[in-house]
């Protein structure tokens, strides 16, 4: 008791102290602004114009791009990290159209919360160069919230809440011998039947920051009663969400759909866009094209299904339903593509297959050329999300960017590769440093999953 007595003196007088910031209604965690980034001597891909401007330098200043020059030589100012990419490829952010951010890695018990585990999801997400995700069926405003505010690290966050689906669609699954209530938990789904249940929960889901709305207007792989070929929601429970989601100000409704009479029963109502489409035909890619309609195809989900060891884990009905669309998809992409449709990325990867999320490039790679793919992950997926500040290097966008060892509108598997994506930043931050990067700049986001290793 002598010697911590000689070490320590009780203070004359209290002093109290302030609050964070001096503000009582500071939130702790936000972080304080990124310092400037310059990336110099950049081959800078242009992703509009399928070129590549070269000996470039961008500058990005408070999470945003600042400017994209020319570069020449210069001092930059103390507060500023610059990183020589000489040889290297600055590639805008990617964009996923389609995931399940609470379903995509892990696990899936009941009682278990899900948002907690869609932290690991998320940050394994960015770590592979996703800056950006739309969620089509699960998510929710505070996780979108909390990912805005860097307590979460993860894309930019687009969401729905649940997919909207009629009793016994593809958001139901209850077993056919069970007759309880459904909420349609195990694919995201919320129940409605009529014009008046439609509705109400659209208007609640807007109420609840939904940013879009995702409706099932056709049987899917995973639900166990529906007919892959059936149609669901009749043409007025559709046409009162899309009015509730125009008049309350969301980007527009999305639809899951594989087969083409299910796509026409959702375009002709003014479904904004189709998830899936495997099913598609020439006349309806070019309704679709006519009405300016997004379609977001899924091709690894169906491939991933379709080979071990995941093919041994599908009950019968699932397995039937995904040897119907898995071949199939791979020619409604190019139909659409040769009819004009914009084309989306998306992976729809569910229970532990996140890790396959950018083999879609390579498996698109097979179908269409590599700048057209790399658009589906930006430019177009832009386009979708209704922000023009992504999916771009352009003064005023997000400073979302990749730095690349190769140029991925000559091969977009460089972006699927091991050792091609070098350098991952989100807002301005560095959040993955792998060679050349590392040596320059340190993170300013460590992640702590495998894949920012």
């Amino acid at each position: 008791m002598t010697a911590l007595k000689d070490k320590w003196t009780p203070p004359s007088k209290h002093v109290p102290r302030a609050p964070p910031k001096g503000d009582v209604n500071a939130i702790p965690w936000l972080l304080d602004d990124a310092r400037p980034l310059a990336f110099t001597n950049a081959s800078v891909v242009d992703v509009d114009a399928n070129r590549v401007l070269y000996n470039h330098t961008v500058v990005v200043v408070k999470g945003a791009i600042k400017s994209v020059e020319k570069s020449s030589h210069t001092s930059w100012p103390d507060d500023y990290r610059v990183v020589d990419c000489s040889g290297l490829y600055l590639c805008p952010g990617l964009v996923d159209c389609h995931v399940h951010i609470n379903m995509s890695d892990g696990r899936m018990q009941p009682h278990v919360e899900p948002h907690l585990r869609a932290t690991y999801t998320l940050k394994s997400m960015l770590a592979r160069g996703f800056t950006t995700v739309r969620d089509v069926g699960g998510a929710t405003f505070f996780q979108k919230q909390a990912i805005e505010q860097w307590l979460t690290p993860g894309p930019r966050l687009f969401q729905g809440g649940p997919m909207m689906s009629q009793t016994g669609g593809h958001g139901d699954s209850r077993a056919r011998e069970d007759d309880g209530c459904c909420t349609g938990g195990g694919f995201g789904g919320l129940l409605v039947d009529g014009v008046t249940e439609a509705t109400r929960e659209a208007r609640n889901l807007m109420r609840k920051g939904a940013d879009h709305i995702k409706i099932a207007t056709s049987g899917g792989v995973s639900s166990p009663t529906d007919k892959l070929d059936g149609i669901q929601l009749s043409p007025e429970e559709i046409r009162a969400i899309v009015e509730v989601v125009r008049d309350m100000g969301g980007t527009g409704v999305t639809t899951h759909a594989y087969t083409a009479a299910a796509i026409r029963r959702a375009v002709e109502n003014g479904v904004r866009g189709v998830e899936h489409g495997n099913l598609l035909d020439r006349d309806t890619a070019k309704l679709m094209a006519k009405a300016g309609a997004f379609l977001t195809p899924t091709l690894m989900i169906s491939t991933a299904k379709g080979r071990p060891p995941w093919n041994d884990t599908l009950p019968d009905y699932s397995r039937e339903k995904n040897a119907m669309v898995r071949d199939a998809g791979r020619k409604a992409i190019q139909i659409a593509d040769e009819e004009g449709v914009c084309i989306c990325y998306g992976t729809d990867l569910t229970a532990g297959m996140g890790y396959l999320q950018s083999e879609e490039f390579t498996q698109r790679a097979q179908l269409l050329p590599s700048h057209k793919v790399l658009a589906h992950a930006t430019t177009n997926a832009a386009k979708n999300v209704n922000d023009e500040r992504i999916g771009v290097l352009k003064p005023g966008a997000y400073g979302d960017l990749l730095v690349l060892a190769a140029n991925p509108l000559d091969d977009v598997r460089v972006l699927d590769s091991p050792g091609g994506i070098l350098g991952v930043v989100k807002d301005g931050r560095v959040v993955v440093a792998r060679k050349q990067v590392a040596d320059q700049v340190a993170l300013d986001v460590v992640l702590g999953v495998e894949d920012a290793e």
